[in-house]
């Protein structure tokens, strides 16, 4: 919300350092105090077996904030996020699916470029995955995100794992010290700066992996490879950990200039 966005003109506000990172205290603490003042209710109101499904949506009146002086520099304006922010919270239930359990898995289809605005959950990219939701194939649960048809980036509300066996070609020289280890396979997912979202599942998994000694890379799984892949997942706050069954992908890439999913051919990968 702080920072210049040519691509996001709307979350641009000219703020200084120091005053952005009152602002962002002040949302934080916003945020808090709602959350404290409604989840011992819902908590109260929790069904055994159930998680909570927590949303805060963050919106604020732009005109009103481009009139104010000092935003967040102290004074009269301390309180300036009241008069221009608008904090809504929403709290369901949730039962996640349990991992590798027939049917449950997730199925995916690639269909669209990735996000301009990747790095928050922003919530102008439900009206902008619009378009993208007329190529979704029917029994595809999530779509997939690449801006060339190979290296996929991530999905529409998930970030995409693959666990694939080391291309000999490349870990002769990559994995000199360890090539003749045990781990013949490595785990990859898009890196933060290819423009993907940084979710906290996510953040867990890449730890995990380190604290086990797993190979983790931070590279867009490539398409190209996909006979490398051994296994698939997805993640976010909500599925925590999701296998995935199958992954379908158009051929070519310039199809998804169809109007509709009918007009696309497709090629699936599934995993056992």
């Amino acid at each position: 919300m702080f920072k210049a966005n040519k691509k996001s003109p709307l979350l641009f506000s000219p703020f200084s350092v120091t005053s952005s990172l009152k602002w962002e205290s002040r949302i934080r603490s916003l945020v808090s105090n709602s959350l404290n003042q409604v989840l011992p209710i819902a908590l109260k109101e929790r069904s055994n077996g159930e998680e909570l499904v927590v949303t805060a949506l963050v919106s604020g009146d732009i005109e009103k904030l481009k009139a104010m002086k000092n935003v967040g520099g102290g004074g009269d304006d301390d309180n300036g996020v009241f008069q221009v922010l608008d904090l809504h919270v929403h709290i369901g239930s949730y039962i996640p699916p349990v991992f590798g359990i027939e049917e449950s898995g997730a199925h995916l289809a690639l269909v669209g470029r990735g996000r301009d605005f990747a790095d928050a959950k922003y919530s102008d990219w439900v009206r902008l995955r619009k378009p993208l939701e007329k190529l979704r194939p029917p029994s595809v649960t999530e779509l997939l995100l690449s801006n060339d048809g190979d290296r996929i980036l991530e999905g529409c509300i998930t970030n995409f794992f693959v666990i694939c066996q080391r291309d000999k070609s490349e870990a002769e020289g990559k994995y000199l010290d360890d090539y003749n280890n045990v781990n013949s396979v490595e785990v990859q997912t898009a890196p933060i700066s290819d423009g993907v979202l940084p979710g906290v599942i996510r953040q867990l998994v890449i730890e995990v992996c380190h604290s086990k000694g797993i190979p983790v890379c931070e590279v867009a799984p490539s398409w190209e490879k996909h006979r490398l892949w051994e296994e698939a997942f997805v993640t976010n706050s909500l599925r925590v950990l999701q296998h995935v069954e199958t992954i379908k992908v158009p051929q070519p890439w310039e199809s998804l200039d169809s109007k509709s999913f009918e007009g696309i051919s497709w090629i699936e990968k599934k995993f056992q």
